[in-house]
């Protein structure tokens, strides 16, 4: 410590006197912090998430700062080893005291880092709802549910719960309707793999979930490529499955379906279809992009950052003996599109950034005005 003060002294001007060391430390803290707070400020600018790095460079700065600030002021030696010891036990009854709140969280974080089970516009199932992911913090992880709603779970949860996650290569879409004994089951499962097919979805089933005391429980599911459509899948499923079972003469009504009015014993409940002039509107991806807009555009700025970085290395790479040239120029032109749309998703990323800063701005205006009346 000793020879790291006098390194320090070495470069302080002598007027300083022993102050030295501790004005240049302040300075020097001070540059960096302002360097950092640039650096990030050009990130926020083109629309990175950048939160779980700032809060972290903000905590292990502060806490440079106090313990270079005690070794380099002026003061007794003794003084100064009573100090750090002071801060030193503040610091492990800090971690002790919130080793289940803000310790945990931190390191439950660092975990889920190392895990890298999901990333940002991955879809996530937490405690029977379902999201997408639109940023993940320090202390805790962001994401957008059905109703678009951002809903923040401390990263402790989600290290101690379980959570499901949707693989972005594909996942299975599946829909459950119930039906009585009174129908075949196979024209059933002909008119769900039917339903299946008409949804758009690859390697379609039919399951029989359970035998009730009234119904027979059947589940259809197929396999769905751009796990992005989640949601809009599931609805274009079961609405399939409504026209296939109809089309089949197959009632969708309880067992127990009663009612006061006597009725033919050849009626079905069976709506009839209207004639449609002109086709059904393509509307995949619609609800997703409404829902998870934030998630949305975290995932587009996250994705184009991937593929970037894949291409940069197929340039630097050393080419094999005996494999294909690479067209180098194609690989060129791929990446300066794949930059235009980078630049564009991270200007869109930062437009939202300042809807929501507004938003709350403007909530904070109504807030003070509101005060201000109650007082008047």
């Amino acid at each position: 410590m000793d020879e790291a003060l006098g390194a320090v002294s070495s470069v302080a001007p002598d007027w300083l006197g022993e102050w030295g060391p501790f004005a240049v430390l302040m300075v020097l803290l001070f540059a960096v912090w302002l360097f950092t707070r640039k650096i990030f400020a050009v990130q926020k600018d083109h629309g990175a998430d950048i939160r779980y790095r700032e809060q972290g460079t903000k905590l292990v700065f502060r806490l440079s700062g106090v313990l270079l600030g005690i070794t380099t002021f002026p003061m007794d030696s003794e003084l100064r080893g009573q100090l750090l010891s002071l801060v030193g036990l503040l610091m492990s009854a800090a971690i002790a005291l919130s080793s289940t709140s803000v310790m945990g969280n931190l390191m439950a974080g660092f975990m889920l880092r190392t895990v890298n089970s999901f990333r940002a516009g991955d879809y996530i199932e937490f405690r029977n709802e379902l999201g997408r992911v639109s940023q993940r913090g320090l202390l805790h992880v962001e994401f957008q549910n059905e109703t678009s709603e951002l809903v923040t779970v401390p990263n402790l949860l989600l290290v101690q719960e379980p959570y499901n996650v949707v693989r972005s290569s594909g996942t299975v879409v599946s829909a459950e309707v119930s039906l009585g004994y009174d129908v075949d089951r196979r024209d059933i499962e002909t008119a769900l793999l039917k339903a299946i097919e008409a949804a758009e979805l690859g390697d379609g089933f039919v399951q029989i979930r359970n035998l009730g005391d009234f119904s027979v429980n059947y589940r259809a599911s197929g396999w769905l490529k751009e796990a992005a459509l989640l949601v809009s899948a599931r609805s274009r499923l079961r609405g399939k499955m409504i026209d296939a079972l109809h089309d089949a003469g197959v009632e969708i009504v309880s067992p127990s379906f009663m009612n006061q009015r006597p009725l033919p014993p050849e009626l079905k409940f069976i709506p009839k279809r209207k004639k449609v002039m002109h086709p059904e509107e393509d509307k995949s991806g619609h609800a997703e992009e409404i829902l998870f807009s934030k998630a949305e555009v975290a995932s587009a700025v996250e994705n184009l950052e991937g593929k970037i970085k894949k291409l940069k290395e197929k340039l630097k790479a050393e080419p094999e003996e005996g494999a294909e040239e690479l067209d180098r120029d194609a690989v060129k032109a791929e990446l300066s599109a794949l930059t235009e749309e980078l630049e564009q998703a991270r200007d869109n990323a930062k437009e939202d950034a300042a809807k929501d800063r507004h938003t709350k701005d403007d909530s904070d205006l109504d807030d003070s005005n509101e005060e201000k009346n109650i007082k008047n």
